[in-house]
């Protein structure tokens, strides 16, 4: 970050987030160790990934004895930015912490807390199509129906990131629509953010290409109202 801003003109171009894993240990020394890296480095969030842990037990965001203790500690700090890892599961896990029910829960507790919910929920194993509450139990679906049980409205305190979500879904355009469209409706167009994962996949010249020539269909935004990509 310093080599950045050194030929950026100190200009804010990238930022650092910090890891906390609160289910591996002692919970004391993971909220001690979030003091001590926000006293020593610029950090502007923390990062979290729900649905990791010993024996592949994850946690939820809402567990009084793991998430609530980071958030509050967040809280604490002053760094009230929390990005989480929600989708895309590693293997095969023996409960589902990598869905995001439990996003509008901590949300509504916590309004003076940003949440960003890396890959929006997207599972690739997963159909999406339109947003149905009753198919709720995994995939984006989850992740909007978190929100709407919550009351947590488009504009608030909760983003949506499309990294590997959209590199996965350019290929399979009407899905893409599909997430595009329920997203930019559960959580506004400036709460929907672009993300590339190109550490993983290269060059993200593709992806760009792919998303600036990509459109919603006329006949998908009449019956589901969805926005235009302007």
């Amino acid at each position: 970050r310093e080599i950045i801003e050194s030929i950026c003109w100190k200009s804010p171009i990238l930022w650092v987030h910090a890891l906390v894993t609160p289910n591996y240990g002692d919970l004391k020394r993971h909220l001690d160790g979030m003091e001590a890296v926000s006293k020593k480095h610029k950090i502007a969030a923390w990062k979290l990934y729900t649905l990791l842990g010993p024996g592949g037990k994850g946690f939820w965001h809402d567990d009084e004895k793991l998430g609530i203790p980071v958030i509050e500690k967040a809280r604490e700090l002053g760094i009230k930015l929390i990005c989480t890892h929600k989708g895309f599961p590693f293997g095969k896990l023996p409960e589902r912490y990598d869905t995001a029910k439990d996003i509008g829960v901590v949300a509504k507790r916590y309004p003076d807390v940003n949440f960003i919910v890396y890959h929006s929920g997207y599972i690739p194993r997963v159909k999406e199509g339109p947003y149905d509450a009753g198919k709720a139990e995994e995939g984006v679906n989850a992740f909007i129906k978190s929100l709407e049980d919550h009351g947590i409205k488009p504009g608030s305190n909760v983003y949506a990131e499309l990294g590997s979500t959209w590199w996965t879904l350019m290929k399979k355009p009407d899905e893409a629509a599909h997430v595009l469209g329920k997203l930019l409706k559960a959580v506004g167009p400036d709460h929907l953010l672009w993300g590339t994962d190109c550490l993983w996949y290269g060059s993200p010249q593709p992806q760009i290409a792919a998303f600036r020539a990509f459109q919603i269909s006329d006949e998908l935004r009449e019956k589901h109202g969805y926005p235009e990509l302007t």
